[in-house]
């Protein structure tokens, strides 16, 4: 008999490192025999991962508004928080249950409590409404603003009460990594927490023979030639996607064959940075190919020289292992998620923050060495495979559910 098992998590209108993670968690658990369903209170297969993640069959806690609704996913999360009493009753038959980040943790715990059932919580970070990072900017969603400023103002001691217990209500609290667990466990002082990072799935060993220096690419109706220096993230102002293009200024001032390939839906955002890099003078140099598929993204990444990461504090940054699993040397500040996944002077360089210079410096020495740029790029793919596989993630959540079951 197929043990029966819940996610909760908190939306699915974007294409992020949680969302990547939920759906691991998914594929995974069903891949071992489980019957896995995930349970969301705002989703839009149009918005988030929109080549897999009709297969996956997400359900959501209530009836979803029509797009022409304003604010439709802030009135779609608090009602489905409102009534999670009442929609208790929809999870009977589950065994288990694992709240994924706000509201899912809270979620959890209310159906949890009602049906005496064990629950888990999984924290890729504090919960951002309550706790943002400086100067965070939800660049995609509009609905957080007006969630945060409502909460804050009117309802923060009930609402970070309510967080708190149901993040440390739990069997366990599993951690994103242990770089973002000590924000976690400072905000929440849970009584114990497990690591049990995001991952990447290894290229095949054939892969890493690509020619990363010389060839052309076609990716989206974009045509480019090797070699490229790449960066994949959500276009939004704390990715620092502007430091990317200064620092790839330098880079061409020293290597006028390399490209910058930066991949990813155009936000309110794209068009500043289009206008930097012809302010810059490297727009031709610069390659925006839009948004693309994961296939796309994998030919990406496989066949890259270098991957250039700019954010200064990311909590884990799943495209940072992603780039190291097809074989790509990482260059990223010494500070963040990075200091957690890569290896410094072996699978990349960690470069001092915030100097764009000796990041431009690196990203040279890596283009202008082939071996050594192999050489990390082979330690970088067994590094991944290692120890930040999403098989191994799994393993953590299964040995943890299989205590309760």
């Amino acid at each position: 008999m197929k043990r029966k098992l819940a996610i909760f998590h908190c939306s699915f209108i974007y294409t992020g490192g949680g969302e990547r993670i939920v759906i691991e968690e998914i594929l995974g658990l069903r891949k071992r025999g489980y019957e896995v369903d995930c349970y969301v209170p705002i989703y839009d297969s149009k918005l988030s991962y929109p080549d897999i993640i009709k297969d996956l069959k997400i359900k959501t806690f209530l009836p979803q508004l029509p797009r022409w609704v304003l604010l439709r996913f802030a009135i779609q999360m608090v009602l489905s928080c409102v009534l999670a009493p009442v929609l208790a009753w929809r999870f009977r038959k589950y065994e288990v249950i694992l709240g994924a980040n706000q509201p899912g943790a809270y979620m959890a715990w209310v159906v949890a409590k009602i049906l005496k059932k064990p629950y888990w919580v999984y924290l890729n970070q504090p919960n951002r409404v309550l706790y943002p990072r400086d100067h965070e900017d939800w660049q995609n969603v509009r609905d957080y603003y007006f969630l945060s400023k409502l909460i804050n103002r009117l309802f923060r001691k009930p609402v970070a009460w309510l967080d708190k217990k149901s993040i440390t209500g739990g069997r366990e609290l599993l951690i994103n990594g242990r770089f973002v667990a000590k924000e976690i466990v400072r905000v929440y002082q849970p009584k114990s927490w497990l690591e049990c990072p995001g991952g990447a799935h290894a290229a095949s060993k054939k892969a890493l023979e690509n020619n990363r220096l010389k060839g052309k690419m076609k990716v989206n109706g974009c045509r480019f030639d090797k070699p490229y220096v790449l960066y994949t993230s959500r276009h939004e102002p704390w990715k620092k996607f502007d430091w990317a293009i200064e620092v790839f200024k330098l880079v061409a001032k020293k290597n006028d064959q390399a490209r910058l390939v930066i991949p990813g839906a155009k936000t309110s955002l794209t068009p500043e940075l289009e206008r930097l890099t012809k302010k810059l003078r490297i727009e031709d140099k610069v390659v925006f190919t839009g948004p693309i598929s994961q296939k796309s993204l994998w030919r990406l990444y496989q066949n890259a020289a270098v991957y250039i990461f700019t954010s200064p504090k990311e909590d884990l940054g799943i495209v940072v292992e992603e780039a190291q699993a097809a074989g790509v040397p990482v260059v990223a500040w010494k500070e963040g998620g990075p200091t957690v996944t890569v290896v410094n002077n072996q699978t990349g360089f960690l470069v001092e923050p915030y100097s764009l210079k000796k990041m431009a410096d690196k990203i040279v020495y890596l283009l202008d060495n082939s071996r050594v740029r192999d050489k990390m790029g082979r330690a970088a793919w067994r590094h991944i495979k290692k120890n930040f596989s999403w098989g191994r993630h799994v393993d953590i959540l299964e040995k943890e559910f299989k205590k309760a079951i």
